[in-house]
């Protein structure tokens, strides 16, 4: 992942989307929890702005993430069991945690995020779509689960916050994610592999249209879905 973020097509256009969906809802200095944060490929780049505080399970990951940004404000720890005081955050980021295996309780994961956003504050999910999807790449990233759009904001509402969208995105990704995984035949493959040469560009060149619709009008499907939601008062 720490070398997928500077080469892979995929990382720039999440984090063009996330600019355009999440960075808006956000005022400068605010304190952000990016949970799961990994190596920084998703989140790090809230830091400019904000007072980030990056939170993952993984030494290695923030290790990383530490590498490429010495000042980083860093916290292992899982998020289904956040060790921070309730309200201590202006707003949330969790990109593709919640799909993952070691994540056993994903409902509980958002209510313990709610807990910790202070009133007011936003929290923003990207997590995989396309439910009865399996393909090489959830066996490498060990996908336990993927959400509909319908489903992921429904379970954001039970934790008490109010969805502000909820959104398919990488929708022109379905279909050929579908015949990749009717080729590979079970076999594990990551889609990280490589930089995407042309092929890559194309797709970030098609990301960069939909992040254009987006701006306008919710999607009703996509590879990923995205829920961004307020927690009252």
């Amino acid at each position: 992942m720490a070398e997928a973020e500077e080469r892979h097509w995929w990382y720039p256009a999440t984090r063009a989307l996330l600019r355009a969906t999440f960075a808006p809802l956000l005022t400068p200095g605010v304190r952000v929890l990016d949970a799961g944060c990994g190596t920084g490929a998703a989140g790090g780049w809230l830091d400019a702005r904000h007072r980030v505080v990056g939170l993952d399970p993984e030494p290695l990951a923030l290790g990383l993430y530490r590498e490429r940004r010495p000042g980083a404000r860093l916290v292992r720890g899982g998020i289904e069991a956040l060790p921070f005081a309730a309200g201590s955050f202006d707003a949330a980021l969790v990109v593709t945690v919640l799909y993952h295996e070691a994540v056993a309780d994903p409902r509980g994961a958002i209510d313990s995020l709610a807990r910790v956003l202070r009133p007011g504050g936003v929290l923003c999910l990207l997590e995989p779509g396309v439910p009865s999807l399996r393909r090489g790449h959830d066996r490498v990233t060990r996908t336990a689960r993927r959400f509909t759009v319908r489903g992921l904001r429904e379970v954001v509402a039970a934790a008490g916050l109010d969805p502000v969208r909820a959104t398919g995105a990488y929708t022109f990704l379905v279909a050929p994610a579908v015949a990749k995984a009717l080729l590979e035949r079970g076999r594990s493959t990551s889609d990280l592999e490589g930089d995407g040469g042309a092929a890559g560009r194309l797709l970030a060149r098609l990301a960069a249209v939909e992040r254009r619709v987006l701006a306008r009008r919710d999607l009703p499907t996509g590879l990923s879905v995205l829920v961004v939601a307020r927690k009252p008062g």
